[in-house]
Protein backbone atom coordinates (compact mmCIF):
# COMPACT_ATOMS: atom_id res chain seq x y z
CA UNK A 1 0.00 0.00 0.00
CA UNK A 2 1.48 3.27 -1.14
CA UNK A 3 1.48 6.61 0.69
CA UNK A 4 -0.78 8.76 0.76
CA UNK A 5 -0.15 12.98 0.30
CA UNK A 6 0.35 13.81 3.61
CA UNK A 7 2.65 10.82 4.43
CA UNK A 8 4.77 11.72 1.82
CA UNK A 9 5.16 14.95 2.69
CA UNK A 10 5.82 14.46 6.74
CA UNK A 11 8.66 11.74 5.37
CA UNK A 12 9.90 14.93 3.27
CA UNK A 13 9.92 17.03 6.40
CA UNK A 14 11.69 14.42 8.28
CA UNK A 15 14.39 14.08 5.72
CA UNK A 16 15.10 17.71 5.81
CA UNK A 17 15.31 17.78 9.58
CA UNK A 18 17.46 14.71 9.47
CA UNK A 19 19.92 15.88 6.57
CA UNK A 20 20.35 19.53 8.15
CA UNK A 21 21.02 18.04 11.88
CA UNK A 22 23.96 16.05 10.80
CA UNK A 23 25.01 18.67 8.23
CA UNK A 24 24.31 21.66 11.43
CA UNK A 25 26.73 18.74 13.81
CA UNK A 26 29.52 18.72 11.72
CA UNK A 27 29.65 22.54 11.01
CA UNK A 28 30.69 24.34 13.93
CA UNK A 29 32.97 27.15 11.82
CA UNK A 30 34.62 29.42 14.34
CA UNK A 31 36.56 31.35 12.14
CA UNK A 32 33.03 32.91 10.81
CA UNK A 33 32.41 33.86 14.47
CA UNK A 34 36.00 35.68 14.79
CA UNK A 35 34.84 37.20 11.20
CA UNK A 36 31.42 38.81 12.80
CA UNK A 37 33.12 39.65 16.14
CA UNK A 38 35.61 41.59 14.29
CA UNK A 39 32.73 43.97 13.04
CA UNK A 40 29.96 43.75 15.29
CA UNK A 41 30.29 46.93 16.76
CA UNK A 42 30.06 48.68 13.86
CA UNK A 43 26.83 46.68 12.81
CA UNK A 44 23.64 48.41 12.43
CA UNK A 45 20.05 46.93 11.75
CA UNK A 46 17.39 49.61 11.04
CA UNK A 47 14.24 50.10 8.41
CA UNK A 48 15.48 51.97 5.05
CA UNK A 49 12.88 54.69 5.02
CA UNK A 50 14.84 56.14 2.13
CA UNK A 51 14.34 55.52 -1.86
CA UNK A 52 17.72 56.50 -1.91
CA UNK A 53 18.75 52.66 -0.98
CA UNK A 54 16.52 51.27 -3.93
CA UNK A 55 19.69 50.72 -6.32
CA UNK A 56 21.31 49.30 -3.70
CA UNK A 57 18.52 46.87 -2.17
CA UNK A 58 18.14 45.99 -5.94
CA UNK A 59 21.73 44.79 -6.58
CA UNK A 60 22.10 43.11 -3.26
CA UNK A 61 18.37 41.33 -3.97
CA UNK A 62 19.40 40.17 -7.17
CA UNK A 63 22.44 38.59 -6.57
CA UNK A 64 19.82 35.79 -5.16
CA UNK A 65 17.74 36.18 -8.68
CA UNK A 66 18.12 32.56 -8.77
CA UNK A 67 16.39 31.80 -5.45
CA UNK A 68 13.72 34.07 -6.09
CA UNK A 69 13.56 35.71 -9.00
CA UNK A 70 13.61 39.32 -10.08
CA UNK A 71 12.95 42.01 -7.70
CA UNK A 72 12.13 45.86 -9.80
CA UNK A 73 12.53 48.74 -8.67
CA UNK A 74 9.54 49.74 -8.93
CA UNK A 75 8.46 47.49 -5.98
CA UNK A 76 10.90 47.98 -3.70
CA UNK A 77 10.37 51.34 -4.05
CA UNK A 78 6.72 51.10 -3.09
CA UNK A 79 7.80 49.14 -0.63
CA UNK A 80 10.29 51.53 1.01
CA UNK A 81 7.73 54.99 0.67
CA UNK A 82 3.79 53.86 1.19
CA UNK A 83 3.74 50.24 2.18
CA UNK A 84 1.77 49.55 4.98
CA UNK A 85 1.92 45.97 5.56
CA UNK A 86 5.44 45.46 3.56
CA UNK A 87 9.03 46.81 5.19
CA UNK A 88 12.70 46.77 4.10
CA UNK A 89 15.09 46.56 6.55
CA UNK A 90 18.83 46.92 6.24
CA UNK A 91 22.39 46.14 8.04
CA UNK A 92 24.43 48.65 7.80
CA UNK A 93 28.60 48.47 8.04
CA UNK A 94 30.42 51.69 8.39
CA UNK A 95 27.28 53.32 6.40
CA UNK A 96 27.21 50.85 3.70
CA UNK A 97 23.96 48.66 3.26
CA UNK A 98 25.20 45.06 3.20
CA UNK A 99 22.06 43.16 3.78
CA UNK A 100 18.39 43.38 3.03
CA UNK A 101 15.39 41.79 4.51
CA UNK A 102 11.78 42.39 3.25
CA UNK A 103 8.96 41.66 5.32
CA UNK A 104 5.72 41.53 6.12
CA UNK A 105 2.93 42.33 8.89
CA UNK A 106 0.51 40.30 9.23
CA UNK A 107 -2.43 40.07 11.85
CA UNK A 108 -0.63 37.74 14.09
CA UNK A 109 3.15 37.21 13.14
CA UNK A 110 5.94 38.54 10.61
CA UNK A 111 6.53 37.42 7.62
CA UNK A 112 9.97 37.01 5.63
CA UNK A 113 9.91 37.66 2.60
CA UNK A 114 13.20 37.90 1.10
CA UNK A 115 16.73 37.96 3.23
CA UNK A 116 20.09 38.65 1.26
CA UNK A 117 23.11 39.63 2.74
CA UNK A 118 25.84 41.22 -0.04
CA UNK A 119 28.44 38.53 -1.92
CA UNK A 120 31.11 40.34 -0.14
CA UNK A 121 29.54 39.88 3.53
CA UNK A 122 28.18 36.57 2.84
CA UNK A 123 28.92 33.37 5.25
CA UNK A 124 29.56 36.00 8.30
CA UNK A 125 26.57 34.72 10.25
CA UNK A 126 25.10 38.35 9.50
CA UNK A 127 21.49 37.20 8.90
CA UNK A 128 21.25 36.27 12.54
CA UNK A 129 21.20 40.23 13.13
CA UNK A 130 17.51 40.10 10.77
CA UNK A 131 15.98 37.71 13.33
CA UNK A 132 17.14 39.37 16.23
CA UNK A 133 15.62 42.71 14.64
CA UNK A 134 12.80 41.11 13.79
CA UNK A 135 12.23 39.34 16.72
CA UNK A 136 12.54 42.28 19.05
CA UNK A 137 10.10 44.05 16.38
CA UNK A 138 7.58 41.14 16.13
CA UNK A 139 7.59 41.36 20.34
CA UNK A 140 7.32 45.04 20.35
CA UNK A 141 3.77 44.51 17.91
CA UNK A 142 2.78 41.28 20.36
CA UNK A 143 3.42 39.05 17.53
CA UNK A 144 2.99 35.07 17.98
CA UNK A 145 5.54 34.11 15.07
CA UNK A 146 8.38 34.98 12.30
CA UNK A 147 7.33 32.99 9.45
CA UNK A 148 9.08 32.14 6.14
CA UNK A 149 8.68 30.13 2.66
CA UNK A 150 11.71 28.62 1.76
CA UNK A 151 12.77 27.30 -1.62
CA UNK A 152 13.03 23.71 -0.98
CA UNK A 153 16.28 23.49 -3.40
CA UNK A 154 17.87 26.43 -1.22
CA UNK A 155 19.76 24.43 1.30
CA UNK A 156 21.50 27.37 2.94
CA UNK A 157 18.48 29.34 3.81
CA UNK A 158 16.90 25.61 4.72
CA UNK A 159 19.95 25.67 7.02
CA UNK A 160 20.37 29.27 8.56
CA UNK A 161 16.50 29.30 9.57
CA UNK A 162 16.81 25.29 11.32
CA UNK A 163 19.78 26.69 12.99
CA UNK A 164 18.07 30.14 14.23
CA UNK A 165 15.14 28.05 16.05
CA UNK A 166 12.56 27.54 13.10
CA UNK A 167 10.82 24.53 12.74
CA UNK A 168 9.62 23.87 9.43
CA UNK A 169 5.25 23.50 9.40
CA UNK A 170 4.66 22.11 6.04
CA UNK A 171 5.73 21.55 2.16
CA UNK A 172 3.74 23.63 -0.59
CA UNK A 173 4.23 21.38 -3.62
CA UNK A 174 4.27 23.53 -6.64
CA UNK A 175 4.22 26.44 -5.48
CA UNK A 176 6.24 28.89 -7.36
CA UNK A 177 6.05 30.28 -11.41
CA UNK A 178 9.13 27.53 -11.67
CA UNK A 179 6.85 24.94 -10.14
CA UNK A 180 9.32 24.99 -7.11
CA UNK A 181 8.71 23.59 -3.66
CA UNK A 182 8.60 26.31 -0.64
CA UNK A 183 9.13 24.82 2.89
CA UNK A 184 6.80 26.40 5.41
CA UNK A 185 9.48 28.13 8.43
CA UNK A 186 7.98 29.78 11.93
CA UNK A 187 9.93 30.63 14.85
CA UNK A 188 7.09 30.77 17.70
CA UNK A 189 8.12 33.45 20.23
CA UNK A 190 7.41 33.69 23.91
CA UNK A 191 5.73 35.61 25.85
Amino acid sequence: MGLNTQQKIIFEIYDLYKKFELIGSNNKNKKSSKQIEKIKNKIIVKNIDNVNYVDKVQEILLSYVDIWGFVYKSSIKQWITTSKTINVAGIFYKNNLIGVVVYGEKPNYLKINYIAIDKKFKNKSLGVYFIDFLEKKAKKLKKKKIYAEVPKDNEGGLRFFIKNGFIIEGILKNHTRGNKDLVLMAKYLEG
